[in-house]
């Protein structure tokens, strides 16, 4: 009884290390929230600056913000933001 026993850790302490080695996770069964990504995660103070640096135009905004995510998929959405509105602020101060 002892050696199956003993066969069986091994064999777990195998797969655990292989799977450890190679990176191999479980997945999930269950959703993880995530974080707002539309309009609604940017503070209106952040939105309406952006808005008056381009003058109220919608597209051009809503262009900045996408060529800052999409440099940049990994930052959040109020960062995005406020790199836009750092980009115009420094683009007019040149």
């Amino acid at each position: 009884m002892s050696s199956i026993f003993s066969i069986i850790f091994a064999v777990v302490l195998v797969v655990a290390v292989f799977c450890w080695l190679t990176g191999y996770r479980l997945p999930l069964r269950f959703s993880v929230p995530s974080l707002p990504t539309g309009p609604s995660a940017v503070p209106r103070a952040t939105r309406q600056r952006l808005m008056r640096l381009v003058n109220g135009n919608q597209a051009v905004a809503s262009r900045l913000v996408e060529r800052v995510r999409s440099q940049n998929p990994d930052r959040s959405e109020q960062w995005c933001w406020e790199k836009a509105i750092y980009d115009i602020e420094r683009d007019r101060r040149a």
